[in-house]
C-alpha cells in the first residue's frame, strides 16, 4: 500500500511540474488537419483531428522511416500530399504550421502551401535556399519571411511557423526550427490568405520552385498561433501524446522518449 501511494505522488508530482513547464495540452479543436504517418503502406494518410480530412498521397512519395516511427518519404520528383476539399485558413487569422524534416538535398523543398498565386493571398511555407544551406520560410506572393537555422544538413529538425493573433504582414510571422525561435530576414507584405482557390498540398512545387525532396513526419496545421511552450511540447513529447489520441505504435514509441528525457 504504502509503496503503491508513494508511487501516485511521485507521478503526481511529475505530471504537475511537466504542465507547468509546458503549459496545458493544445486543444483538438484547434487543429484542422494532423497526420502522424503511421499506416505504412497504400495512397491514403488518416487526419487524426477532429475533421477526418485524409490525405491522398500522389507522385513520387511512400511510406518510409519518420521521426517517430513511421513516416513520409519524398523523391524530390513529383511527390505530394493533397487534402482534398480543404482550403486552409483564410484572411489574417491566426494560425500554426508545424511538422518534422530531414533533408535529402539543398533546395527549396514545398513543404505546405494553399491560397492563390496573387499579390498577398498566397500561403507558402517552403525552404529558402542559399547555397548548400537552406531556412525556414513562409511567402505569400510579394512578401517573405525567412529564419536563419540550416535545416538542409541531413538531420531531423522540427519546424514550426506562427502567424499570430491580430497580426497583419508577412513579416509578424514567427518561425521556430527544434524550437526555438529565428531571426527574421525579408520583405513585409499585408496578408490576406485566399482560402478557396486551391486545396492545402504538401510537398508539390509552385511555378520556379521545386519539390520536396526528403522525409517528412507528424505534420499539423492549427487555427491558432500556439505559443513557445506549446510547439516546445509537441517537438519533445509528439504530436500523438501532445493530443491526448493513441495512434499505436506512435504512441508507444512518444512515451518511451519522453520517459528517456524526463
Amino acid at each position: 500500500m504504502k509503496k503503491t501511494f508513494f508511487s501516485m505522488v511521485v507521478l503526481g508530482i511529475c505530471l504537475a511540474s511537466f504542465s507547468l513547464l509546458f503549459g496545458a495540452p493544445v486543444d483538438m479543436k484547434r487543429v484542422e488537419v494532423a497526420y502522424l504517418f503511421e499506416e505504412g503502406k497504400g495512397k491514403v494518410t488518416k487526419d487524426v483531428s477532429v475533421n477526418k480530412r485524409n490525405g491522398t498521397l500522389e507522385g513520387g512519395v511512400k511510406y518510409g522511416p519518420g521521426k517517430y516511427g513511421r513516416g513520409l518519404v519524398y523523391d524530390g520528383k513529383d511527390g505530394n500530399l493533397i487534402v482534398k476539399g480543404y482550403h486552409g485558413i483564410g484572411g489574417r487569422d491566426p494560425r500554426t504550421v508545424l511538422y518534422w524534416f530531414k533533408s535529402a538535398s539543398a533546395r527549396d523543398h514545398s513543404w505546405v502551401k494553399w491560397g492563390s498565386g496573387e499579390q498577398t493571398m498566397k500561403y507558402y511555407v517552403r525552404g529558402h535556399l542559399d547555397g548548400a544551406k537552406c531556412y525556414l520560410r513562409v511567402e505569400n506572393a510579394g512578401g517573405n519571411n525567412w529564419g536563419d537555422v540550416d535545416v538542409c544538413d541531413g538531420k531531423w529538425h522540427h519546424h514550426a511557423v506562427v502567424f499570430p493573433n491580430k497580426a497583419k504582414d508577412v513579416q509578424d510571422h514567427n518561425t521556430y526550427v527544434d524550437g526555438k525561435l529565428n531571426g527574421k530576414a525579408g520583405a513585409a507584405n499585408p496578408m490576406d490568405t485566399d482560402n478557396k482557390a486551391q486545396e492545402v498540398v504538401m510537398g508539390a512545387k509552385l511555378l520556379h520552385h521545386t519539390f520536396m525532396h526528403g522525409s517528412f513526419d507528424e505534420v499539423a496545421i492549427f487555427n491558432v498561433a500556439l505559443t513557445d511552450k506549446q510547439i516546445q511540447l509537441i517537438m519533445k513529447q509528439g504530436l500523438a501524446s501532445a493530443l491526448a489520441i493513441e495512434p499505436g505504435d506512435k504512441l508507444s514509441t512518444n512515451w518511451a522518449a519522453i520517459k528517456a528525457v524526463y
